[in-house]
This record gives C-alpha cells, structure tokens and sequence, in this order.
C-alpha cells in the first residue's frame, strides 16, 4: 500500500457484505499516508472492526505521522513498514538516579518493517531525535512481553534491552509480528553479518556506523565519544546532557548543580571562619556526589547510541533490501 486518499464525504458507509480493510476505514476517517512509503496497513491496523477500532487508527495514524519524515530518509529500496508503536528503554540505575526523566530522555520509536527492527529515539509525542539503531531480526533470540507490562528483547549478543510504556494492543500484536518476519529470514536463510546486535546508524545518512566508532565513512558525520561527553559532565555538570540534546534535563540538572554549589560554599566558609573540618567534609562530599553521578548517568545515557558532534546535509539516496 502506498497511498491512501481522503474521500469527500465524512462518514463514507462501508457495506456489510464486502470485507472491510485498513484501507477502507482510512478513507473513511479521511487520513492520509505518504505515498512514497510502502505500508503493509493489515499489520500496521489489525482491528478494523468493534469497539474502540477508531480512536485505534487515529492514535496509529498520528504516530506515523510524526516519523513519517524520518522514514522516508531512513528507508532501503522494498522495505514495507509492518508495524509502529512507541514506548519507553528502561534503565534500573537510570529510573533510581533520574526518577521521571529515566523515562522522559529514553522514549523510542519501533518500527517494524520486512527488513529489520528500526529503533528511534523521540520525544514525549513520538517525533524523533537524532539517534537511531537498527536490529536485524536474525539477531533477536526472543522478543516478549511479560506479565508486568514490560516488553524485553533478548538479542544473540548477550544484551537484553527492556522497554515500558507500551499500549497493550502493541504488547500483544509485536511479538506475533515479529515471529512472522523471523521466518521470512529463516526462509531466506539472511543473517548479514554485524559488529554488534543493535547497531548504530547514522543520524544523517542511515548508515551503520561500527561498534566503538564515532564517525560516518559515507557522509563524514562526527558522534561524540560516550568518554568525552561524561568528563564533560564531571567538569560542569549537564554539560554532556546539552551536547546530547536533552535540554530539559540538563536546565533542571543546572539548578541542582547550582542549589548544591551553594550549600557547599556556605559550608566551607563556616568551616573556614570556624575551623570547622566536618563542615568542609561535607561540602566536598556533596560536591563530588553530584559531579561523579551526573558523570556517570550521561555516560550511561551516551553509551546506548550516537549522538551528533557534526552533521552533514542528510543524503535521500537508498540502499536495496536484503543485500549481502
């Protein structure tokens, strides 16, 4: 499916003895898809009947329409986009240390296509940022969910990533999905090599970028090196959050730094003006803890993906579908 047109009438009738399709109800809540993006809508809109089918589509639809832009740079040649949803990457140390904002800088965008798993970092509405991953699906042992609403991927490289925040429906109708576009690879007998389960790409051009590197060979883009970014933060804490575009984060981060430093100094003026060592103890111990923890959280945050030091201008040439 590559287009979807809107019809004139607002609420076009569908008869009961032709089966209804994605493509029927589309038109018939007058929403359009790109037409230069080939959608498998069966998958992509499974319920098209009963209750709740339209609040369903309209809520798809707006997620589609957020990373729409991003997929028509993002695409190979022949890649049908299968199935979206938009959820949350979760982090133990990262939701202990950051609380609300773990979530808030870790929502991700899934997009399921005939080729591969595409991973998106986005904002709170699912408009994409500027780091992206992609899997191949011979490289998931398993993708579930559990029984607790988190939905985990356990990829061949020893690396097991959880995600939260996902809609049931999307819970439920990922990993059968999934399993569908498994077999296709099997059937094929497409297990392209890699130099790690989820690779990097590139947020110019879509590229791979390889395990431990920091710049693209195709279009020259430069990504900041995890280290860089969390010395950074130990020098002036938020500063590596800045660099990554967490903006918010790193506002608020700037507060805390600034309400620390100011007890801090008050405590060491006291212990200067009154000899007083546990004083000074205290304030150094206030100082190292926020620096050391913002250093490690931003290396934390750094090390999942890539994050732009220098871009090109993005290239709109693709690649082919299942190439060696």
């Amino acid at each position: 499916m590559s287009d979807v047109a809107p019809h004139a009438e607002a609420d076009q009738f569908t008869p009961g003895d032709e089966p209804v399709t994605a493509e029927k109800r589309l038109n018939e809540l007058r929403l359009s898809l790109s037409p230069e993006i080939n959608y498998r809508l069966s998958t992509i809109f499974p319920k098209v009947e009963g209750f709740g089918w339209r609040g369903n589509f309209k809520a798809k639809h707006k997620l589609l329409k957020k990373v729409e832009p991003t997929l028509l740079d993002a695409r190979i040649e022949g890649e049908e986009i299968c199935y979206v949803a938009k959820g949350a990457q979760y982090s133990l140390l990262e939701q202990y240390f950051m609380g609300i904002w773990a979530a808030h800088v870790n929502q991700t965008v899934f997009v399921l296509t005939n080729a591969r798993l595409l991973l998106m970092r986005c904002d709170a509405k699912g408009k994409p940022k500027k780091t992206f991953w992609m899997i191949y699906y011979s490289q998931i042992e398993q993708l579930k969910s559990s029984w607790n609403g988190v939905v985990v991927l356990k990829l061949k490289d020893g690396k097991k990533l959880k995600f939260t925040g996902f809609p049931k429906k999307d819970r439920q109708e990922m990993p059968r999905i999934f399993e569908e576009l498994l077999e296709t690879y099997r059937e094929r007998n497409f297990d392209p090599e890699v130099t790690q389960s989820r690779e990097n790409l590139c947020s110019a051009c879509f590229t791979v970028v390889p395990l431990g590197e920091y710049d693209c060979e195709r279009c020259g883009a430069t990504f900041w090196p995890p280290k860089q970014l969390a010395l950074r933060s130990l020098v002036f804490p938020s500063w590596g959050d800045w660099l990554m575009g967490h903006h918010l984060l790193g506002f608020f981060e700037l507060i805390g730094m600034a309400m620390t430093w100011f007890i801090a100094v008050g405590l060491i003026t006291v212990a200067i003006n009154e000899a007083d060592g546990g004083a000074a103890l205290v304030a150094l111990f206030m100082i190292i803890t926020l620096h050391g923890v913002d250093a490690a959280l931003t290396y934390s945050l750094a090390n999942k993906g890539l994050h732009p030091k220098r871009l090109p201008k993005p290239e709109t040439e693709t690649e082919s579908i299942f190439s060696s």
